[in-house]
């Protein structure tokens, strides 16, 4: 999954909670405006973040929003980038995300060039994407 939905996907369950800081809610605030800003506020990609907010357990939520960050390249966007690595940084301070957050590695260089490293298997709760089933044995 990419590092944009893993990080809202995990965001989305702490965003619930009364105990939760303002900084992770303002973070990811600023992630979805960055997104509006760019592609609409009627944009799929928006769309389909309001989509699994209204339903955060919904793996096909979640594939569907990780499908609309893939066709519109928004991991290629240094203001999506700067706002996920705002958010990144809050998630792993509050230990949000589990091993999904602490994988995502966020390194934006030299003006617009940016470049990620997500994890391949992610598991963020109850979902997961690319990770093998719990039953199976880990190498």
């Amino acid at each position: 999954m990419d590092p944009i939905t893993t990080a809202i996907v995990a965001a989305l369950p702490a965003l619930a909670s009364d105990m939760m800081k303002a900084s992770i809610k303002d973070a990811y605030e600023g992630l979805k405006a960055a997104i509006r800003r760019k592609w609409g506020e009627a944009s799929p990609a928006a769309k389909a973040v309001e989509s699994l907010e209204s339903n955060p357990s919904s793996n096909e939520q979640a594939e569907e929003l990780a499908k609309n960050i893939a066709t519109i390249n928004a991991t290629a966007d240094a203001d999506v980038m700067h706002a996920l690595a705002q958010l990144v940084d809050e998630l792993k301070k509050e230990r949000v995300g589990g091993e999904a957050v602490a994988a995502i590695t966020i390194n934006i260089t030299g003006g617009s060039q940016q470049g990620i490293i997500g994890g391949e298997h992610v598991s963020v709760g109850s979902m997961s994407f690319g990770a093998p089933p719990t039953s199976e044995k880990r190498r």
